[in-house]
């Protein structure tokens, strides 16, 4: 069966990770089926962690009794809606 194919291009990006962080990064992507890390995953894991920066938004709640230092992250809209009730 044929990939699907992308409907934007891609752009070749190079990138250097301390080996400590690569490791852990084949380990949580290795699947056990393939034997090793599938192809694409890579890809996939960090279109996701860029989506996430740039999408989602953080909410400090030190303000709402917890302790300095305590936060929660999530998609904008979900953040917007807990601090609205957090607030009352």
């Amino acid at each position: 069966m044929p990939r699907p194919r992308n409907l934007e291009p891609s752009i070749p990006l190079k990138l250097k990770l301390p080996e400590s962080v690569r490791v852990r990064l084949d380990l949580h992507l290795f699947s056990p089926l393939e034997g090793r890390v599938p192809q694409g995953r890579y890809q996939e894991f960090f279109i996701d962690r860029i989506k996430e920066f740039f999408d989602w938004k953080r909410l400090d709640l030190a303000p709402f009794g917890f302790g300095i230092g305590y936060y929660i992250a999530g998609p904008r809209e979900m953040i917007e809606a807990l601090e609205r009730r957090l607030k009352g």
